[in-house]
């Protein structure tokens, strides 16, 4: 929803002019519309956290006003051209209403109500301390190419003694090439039964295997790492529970609230019709 925060705040603009200009501190003005400083700095709260430590110099932030004000007179000029008249949108915009309206709406009623204890998650993970088991898992890299002739001067190649991350950055089709074949830790049922099988039949770091067809390609692996499997700890998986029992509070508590309001409405459903009867 953020991008339609960031286009309705345009047009909430109108609202923000009504506030006594004479009290307010004006960063610029585009003819009549003035852009207050209370305005800029709240343009520059709604940017993500990664983007604010960007406008701290005065240069970056007379920048970031330009744009503004180019922002400012497009939609002056859209104004004129009449856009803003348009039905699809008009539409656009009542959709982008109602999702401000009701984000703003859910967090007010759900303020407070999403609370999680240290004993809650902890007896959470004791009573679902499986959730919490981690198979097998292992770290490989692999070189895929697109036939077999390929696979296999490239596996003389490494019976050779070249080196494998070389290859799969030079030679490799996948992604992951660029990385030099690295897949990161994988776990069986993650990746396709030939790739899983012939994955995890490798037994010590640095074994390669035989060449592997699957859909993408002709494959090469070499195992680099294994894990065993094991019991993940309270301490390594608390965040993780913690937000998973808030979302279970907001959604209990959004809907113990619609129970509570909807004897207020009559609600009727046209069954026929929803079931394609004229």
């Amino acid at each position: 929803m953020k991008p339609f925060y960031f286009i309705f705040g345009l047009m909430a603009l109108a609202f923000f002019a009504c506030e006594k200009k004479e009290e307010a501190k004006v960063v610029a003005k585009i003819g009549d519309k003035p852009i207050t400083l209370e305005e800029f700095e709240r343009e520059i709260e709604s940017l993500p956290d990664f983007y604010k430590p960007l406008l701290l110099e005065p240069k970056a932030k007379k920048e970031f006003l330009e744009k503004l004000i180019d922002r400012e007179i497009l939609l002056l000029e859209a104004r004129k051209a009449g856009v803003y008249e348009r039905e699809d949108v008009r539409k656009k915009i009542e959709e982008c209403e109602k999702g401000v309206v009701l984000d703003a709406f859910l967090s007010q009623i759900l303020t407070g109500k999403d609370e999680v204890t240290e004993e809650e998650a902890k007896r959470y993970y004791d009573e679902h301390k499986e959730e919490f088991f981690m198979n097998e898992s292992i770290r490989v890299r692999h070189i895929v190419v697109r036939t077999l002739e390929e696979a296999k001067e490239i596996k003389k190649r490494l019976e050779r003694g070249e080196d494998f991350v070389e290859l799969a950055k030079r030679y490799s089709i996948s992604p992951s090439g660029k990385w030099g074949g690295d897949l990161g830790y994988i776990q069986r049922g993650q990746v396709g039964k030939e790739f899983e099988n012939a994955a995890f039949s490798l037994k010590k770091p640095g074994e390669i295997s035989e060449i592997v067809k699957t859909t993408f390609g002709y494959h090469i692996i070499r195992l680099e790492e294994r894990k065993p499997p094991r019991q993940l700890s309270f301490e390594e998986v608390r965040e993780k529970i913690i937000e998973k029992l808030k979302e279970q509070k907001k959604q209990k508590a959004l809907e113990d609230y619609l129970k509570k309001v909807k004897k207020q409405y009559q609600i009727v459903i046209n069954e026929k019709l929803l079931e394609g009867e004229k």
